[in-house]
């Protein structure tokens, strides 16, 4: 696959909006340059679900010719979205049955992100995410990542069982194949990984070889992205697996992760949390699923601050970056420390901080 600049994409520059998702790579090649959000459907975070299809839709020529893009959200149009998404968003209050509001922007692409003029930019409190520095013992403990491995694992051997089943899911395995290309990434430069460090340039090369032949539909498409797959449960198992000697041990994660997935997947949590984690006797049902689902919020926002990506040399990026990683942290340990109240509060941090980056880092013709 041809290289192809990095995408410039600013973390929370988002449009809210409330739909509920749902919603996945092996070359170690560069993602498309554009990419947008999608809304996916809901999944609970306590059992492991199968994300419902969505596709990134295409904001200028330089696409990736491989992956279809559209102006749809899985089969909902643009423009049933609200006309004042920031009022949305600036609502904390805890909810019950109704959807909540959404922390990703449907149609803002990479190219309409500039920090507005004129504002000043706060310190980053100490971040280190731009210099490559991240203690990801601390992000996103060993365990953690890989009981999210397995989990990605488990949909997937259901979604590959049949063609049919493959084309019913077939957005929803490239997002999982994105995650796992995301968390064998981690992998390869996590403290704790031992005996996982050599399987992670694997599972980081084949997760994204899912993630790049998912979306079409059919018999071929099926086993371009089964083939990977299977090689994929080797490599996890510790097995040997034969990818040809041009697989590095490390990569930039802009190489090899999609903006727009993992907005998305930010997506799918962040709604599922808000709207199914709304009572304390809710949160307490699976603890350890309510503290993984908030890590990977934060392992999410702070490999959108290392500096593979563009935007990360601003001390603004770096400070919403910051206070997103800060709030998923601080609910993660709430919920270990089974105190709801500070969980919800965690997630309403996540949520201001959404709205708070939309407007610094909207372009002027937003309407905002």
């Amino acid at each position: 696959m041809r290289k192809i600049p990095r995408i410039a994409f600013s973390l929370l520059a988002v449009l809210p909006f409330t739909i509920i998702g749902c919603g996945g790579g092996g070359a170690d090649s560069t993602p498309p340059e554009s990419n947008t959000s999608s809304a996916p459907a809901p999944a609970p975070v306590t059992t492991a679900t199968t994300p419902q299809p969505a596709q990134p839709a295409a904001t200028d020529s330089k696409v990736d010719p491989d992956r279809k893009e559209t102006k749809w959200i899985g089969d909902i149009p643009y423009d049933v979205f609200y006309d004042q998404p920031l009022t949305v968003a600036a609502n904390s209050t805890a909810i019950g049955g109704t959807a909540p509001a959404s922390v990703v922007d449907a149609g803002t692409s990479p190219q309409e992100m500039a920090p507005k003029e004129n504002t000043p930019a706060p310190e980053t409190g100490g971040s280190s995410s731009a210099t490559g520095k991240v203690d990801w013992a601390t992000v996103l403990p060993m365990p953690i990542l890989i009981e999210e491995l397995k989990s990605i694992r488990t949909r997937l051997t259901g979604n590959l069982q049949t063609v049919a089943t493959y084309n019913r899911s077939a957005e929803a395995i490239a997002l999982d194949g994105s995650m796992i290309a995301a968390m064998g990434a981690i992998t390869t430069v996590h403290p704790e990984a031992d005996t996982w460090k050599e399987r992670g340039k694997f599972i980081r090369a084949l997760g994204y070889e899912i993630y790049s032949n998912s979306g079409e539909s059919g018999r071929s498409a099926f086993k371009s992205v089964e083939d990977p797959f299977l090689k994929l449960q080797t490599a996890m198992d510790g097995g040997n697996v034969d990818l040809g000697d041009d697989v590095e041990e490390v990569v930039p994660f802009a190489d090899v992760v999609y903006v727009a997935d993992m907005m998305q997947r930010i997506e799918v949590t962040f709604s599922n949390l808000k709207a199914n984690i709304n009572t304390e006797a809710r949160m307490k049902e699976d603890l350890p699923g309510v503290e993984r689902e908030l890590r990977i919020l934060a392992a999410l926002g702070t490999m959108m601050g290392t500096e593979s990506y563009e935007n990360t040399d601003a001390k603004q990026y770096q400070a919403f970056i910051a206070k997103f990683v800060g709030g998923a942290m601080n609910g993660a340990e709430a919920v270990k420390a089974e105190d709801y109240e500070s969980f919800r509060a965690g997630l309403d941090q996540i949520q201001v901080t959404c709205a708070e980056c939309h407007q610094q880092y909207r372009g002027s013709e937003s309407g905002f």
